[in-house]
């Protein structure tokens, strides 16, 4: 699963990581870092997950909320929030795989 692409890229970079990581930048300056094993870093490692549940619980919502009374309206329906919660969690893993990367 795309999600756990970050969670992976932690676990296998955690022993080359420094001590102390870059948690914040203000522009091209880190201002804030935090320790490798603090809960911010290991959250950050969540950011696929969180987007993958943000968006089926937004479908989830949404579809109470307005049922369908067509099948094939709803087949589209279903198609374009499966791109969708595929496009989000893939930005959300990407950006947390990104800052994963750089730590090193």
């Amino acid at each position: 699963m795309v999600a756990l692409i970050p969670v992976a890229i932690y676990l296998f970079l955690y022993s080359k990581m420094p001590d102390t990581v870059p948690i914040h930048y203000d522009g091209n300056m880190a201002d804030r870092f935090v320790s490798k094993a603090s809960l911010e870093v290991i959250l950050q490692s969540g950011l696929g997950c969180l987007g993958f549940i943000i968006m089926k619980l937004l479908q989830f919502l949404l579809q109470k909320a307005f049922i369908q009374s067509s099948n094939e309206h709803s087949a589209a329906l279903s198609k374009i929030w499966n791109i969708a919660i595929l496009v989000v969690t893939v930005v959300f893993a990407g950006i947390s795989s990104y800052t994963f990367i750089r730590m090193v």
